[in-house]
């Protein structure tokens, strides 16, 4: 199951401020490391939704954590008829917005290491009323081919046509394509925690939460802090306060440093599920600071 975050919101109402994106799922997603993914595959086959037939070309195969058994590696392989571009890649959300603008068509598929199919969803804007994107699962059926954690090779298909709000869809192809994997953060854990980009990003949600307009505005770049003096100010400062994570509860997973940007991790855990969040910071005037997300 996925749904929206109100961190979403931030990146309708607010486009020149700080973008939080986050997954509440049961399927954990994170973003992509600041390196480019190489190596995406090929898909031949269609996707129909509601009468219409769109062809599917093109394949990406994403390794992350078992949902159900932490231990092992589930993939997530995704068809489409565009190319995706690497920030859409990373950040589901943004496949969520080309698919209600119409500008992506696509089926994804959670493979666990057993091959079989344990979630999935299609991006379509015959759904744009929830967003670009509706979560199916239990008639994708995958015939492998190659499934060996470098290659996932095989035909995808919905068991047989079925529908969701009343609009009809069935897909089938062939998918090959290579098992990219996330390159190691440069630190994880208590590590993480402790390092100068998670403490920007701690002082960043403590501010955020306090609802402190000139506490936020020291812990973002000069950038992203300009929406705190435009129109949408008040609504800012209301979304941040509640949709950021709590501090409290919350923990820097992973960092991941590129120069002078990087991307920080954090994590909510609760009875619903957990909450992923990524945040992108920037080094100015020689401190971190939270310049999107």
């Amino acid at each position: 199951m996925k749904s929206t975050s109100a961190f979403w919101v931030v990146a309708e109402v607010l486009p020149k401020a700080v973008t939080l994106a986050a997954s509440l799922s049961l399927v954990v997603t994170s973003g992509a490391a600041l390196t480019a993914p190489t190596g995406d595959g090929t898909a031949s086959g269609s996707l129909t939704v509601a009468g219409k037939t769109t062809l599917l070309r093109y394949a990406y195969a994403r390794a992350q954590k078992g949902f159900f058994d932490k231990t092992k590696e589930d993939v997530l392989v995704i068809l489409s008829d565009v190319p995706i571009p690497h920030e859409a890649l990373k950040d589901e959300f943004a496949r969520h917005h080309l698919a209600a603008d119409g500008k992506l068509h696509a089926v994804e598929v959670v493979l666990d290491a057993d091959r079989q199919p344990i979630g999935g969803g299609l991006l379509h804007e015959a759904w744009k009323t929830t967003g670009g994107y509706v979560s199916v699962s239990g008639m994708h059926v995958f015939t492998p081919k190659t499934f060996d954690g470098k290659v996932v090779e095989g035909t995808l298909a919905t068991r047989k046509p079925d529908e969701f709000m009343n609009k009809a869809f069935e897909y089938k192809a062939t998918v090959s394509a290579p098992v990219w994997r996330r390159p190691p953060p440069t630190a994880s854990g208590a590590a993480a925690a402790a390092s100068p980009q998670g403490k920007a990003t701690v002082a960043f949600l403590k501010a955020a939460r306090s609802g402190d307009k000139a506490a936020i505005g020291k812990a973002m770049t000069a950038e992203a802090a300009m929406g705190l003096d435009g129109p949408q100010a008040k609504e800012m400062l209301e979304v941040l306060k509640m949709t950021s994570p709590d501090p409290a509860t919350a923990r820097i997973d992973a960092v991941d440093v590129k120069g002078n940007t990087a991307e920080v991790t954090v994590v909510e855990e609760s009875k619903d599920g957990s909450v992923t969040s990524t945040f992108h910071l920037a080094l100015e005037g020689g401190q971190w600071k939270v310049s999107g997300g």
